[in-house]
Parts: structure tokens; C-alpha cells; sequence
């Protein structure tokens, strides 16, 4: 593998190309998002209160009033869905683009690994470096050990990696103290490669970070936006549940004239929820509760590199 500034230049281009990647599919996803045309309100049509002798006029009356309010909290159901549904996908974008930029830091680290293994191969021929580098390792296993950080490395991967961060930082050391190796060509294509990769994986978990917030931030007032169409969707069924229980309890309902009247004016007098399509709405926002309860249990840890 070669290690010289044309390798670096490839690297670094590979990265812009990424981060112009990463943007333009951010800008075009913006531009494909499907707004929804929002429900009206106050829309229902009003039934002429008439029939004083029959009961019917006051009949109509509640029929006005509570046809009126379902109507209305129907509307709101359907926004409040098709919101939830909007939301979804933008958490299920947050999401993926939060995992794909974290899993892009492993090349990198694979990469760097590979540098080190190549400028611990130099080493190892130069003499002192093994009484150097067991001196070190042995300082900060003791420090690491005993709850105390070490002066001289930040631990900042998981523990089975740990091992690997001590002896990296410590051949650093060792280039540091020795400064006439970083000007030996062979030295210093390795050296480069190993400073090219540790910036690039900063760079890649700082834009990490700001996915993983992002996803955390749309995550949690998704929750909230579900537990309101919930909320709406338990308004209209205790709506209708009293509405239809109060118009069945007048006396146009329960009396001759009702039973004797025709078909058309019998609904006239009903609620009319046909049109609503309530289940079909509960049914998605079911859909929309399964796939935000696979999210839930999905909390990133923030990563150090």
C-alpha cells in the first residue's frame, strides 16, 4: 500500500466527494417530501331545526351540534396521521443516515490500524523502542486499571480496543520524543498516513454527532406527535358515543313520528360518520406505533475517537 501525498490527495477527495454526497441526497430528499393537503374544517352541513310538535327540531339541533364537532375532530385526526406519517420518514431518514455515517468510520480505523502495524514493524528495529513501548503500556494498563485516566492517551473506544489505543499512542510518543525519525522518508509516509486518518475520523464523528443528535431530537417529539393523534382519535369515539347517545335518548327518536317518516329523513336526523374512514386511520397510526416502538429501544451512544 503506498502511503505518499498523491495517496493522501485520493483520500481526501474520496472524503469531499462523501460529504458533497451526503448533501445533495439531504437537499433531494427535501425536495421529494409529499406534503399532504390538510383537512377542512367547519364544513358540515347544517339540517333545517323544524318539527316542534314531533321533538324533531330539537333532534336536529344535537344532530347540527355534534355532526359539527365530529366532523371537525375527524379533520383533526386525519392531519394529526398524515403528520405522523411525514414524521415517520424523516426519522426513519435520520436514522439510516446516522448508522451509515458511523459504520463509514470503520474503513478508517482498519486503515489506520494497518499504518501502525506497518510504523511498529519499522520500529521494532530500532533499539529501545520494545523497553519504550512495554514501559509505557505498562503505565497506563495501571492507570486505566485503577479508575484513573491516562495522562498521556483518552480511551475512547470500547474496552476490547483499548489495547490497540495504548500501543498507538505510545508509538506517537515515541516519534515525538524522537523527532529525526519523522524526517526518514520511510518513516514519514507512514507517519502522514497515520495523521491523514486520525483527522479524517474526527471529521467523521463530528459529523456522526450531529446525526445522532439530529435522529435523538426528531425521535422524541415524534413520540409526543403519536400520543396526540391517540389522544384525537379518543376524542371522536367519545364524541360519537355521547352525541349518538344523546339524539337516542330524544323524544322525535323514540316516538311515532320517527318511525313513520321516510328513509332520507330518518338519517337526516343520525350522525353520518361514513365518509369519516376512522378505522382506516387507526389501522396506519397502528402501523406507525410498531415501527416507532423498533426506534425506541435504538439509542445511540455518543462515540470518542
Amino acid at each position: 500500500m503506498r502511503y505518499g501525498k498523491g495517496n493522501i490527495r485520493r483520500q481526501r477527495k474520496r472524503r469531499n466527494n462523501r460529504q458533497y454526497q451526503y448533501k445533495q441526497k439531504d437537499k433531494q430528499k427535501i425536495k421529494n417530501k409529499m406534503e399532504f393537503k390538510h383537512a377542512e374544517f367547519n364544513t358540515t352541513e347544517q339540517i333545517e331545526e323544524k318539527g316542534i310538535i314531533s321533538g324533531r327540531k330539537n333532534t336536529i339541533f344535537l344532530r347540527n351540534k355534534y355532526q359539527t364537532e365530529l366532523d371537525n375532530a375527524n379533520a383533526a385526526v386525519v392531519d394529526m396521521v398524515h403528520y405522523c406519517q411525514r414524521r415517520s420518514e424523516e426519522l426513519k431518514e435520520s436514522f439510516n443516515k446516522a448508522q451509515g455515517i458511523r459504520a463509514s468510520i470503520k474503513p478508517h480505523e482498519k486503515e489506520r490500524e494497518n499504518a501502525y502495524t506497518s510504523l511498529g514493524n519499522l520500529l521494532n528495529r530500532e533499539k529501545g523502542f520494545e523497553a519504550f513501548m512495554h514501559k509505557e503500556t505498562s503505565g497506563m494498563y495501571k492507570n486505566v486499571f485503577s479508575n484513573r485516566p491516562a495522562k498521556s492517551i483518552k480511551i475512547k473506544q470500547k474496552i476490547n480496543n483499548s489495547d490497540n489505543e495504548m500501543i498507538f499512542a505510545s508509538m506517537v510518543k515515541y516519534i515525538k520524543k524522537y523527532p529525526e525519525y519523522q524526517t526518514k522518508s520511510s518513516f514519514k509516509r507512514i507517519y502522514d498516513k497515520i495523521l491523514e486518518q486520525e483527522k479524517e475520523i474526527r471529521e467523521i464523528e463530528v459529523a456522526s454527532k450531529k446525526a445522532v443528535s439530529a435522529y435523538h431530537n426528531c425521535l422524541t417529539p415524534f413520540e409526543i406527535n403519536v400520543q396526540k393523534a391517540n389522544d384525537k382519535i379518543k376524542m371522536y369515539h367519545q364524541l360519537l358515543e355521547e352525541g349518538q347517545r344523546k339524539i337516542d335518548e330524544t323524544r322525535y327518536k323514540r316516538g311515532i313520528f320517527y318511525k313513520l317518516t321516510s328513509e332520507r329523513k330518518r338519517n337526516e336526523a343520525n350522525l353520518d360518520i361514513i365518509k369519516h374512514r376512522m378505522s382506516q386511520f387507526e389501522n396506519t397510526l397502528k402501523i406507525i406505533e410498531d415501527e416507532l416502538s423498533q426506534y425506541e429501544g435504538i439509542k445511540f451512544k455518543e462515540m470518542e475517537y
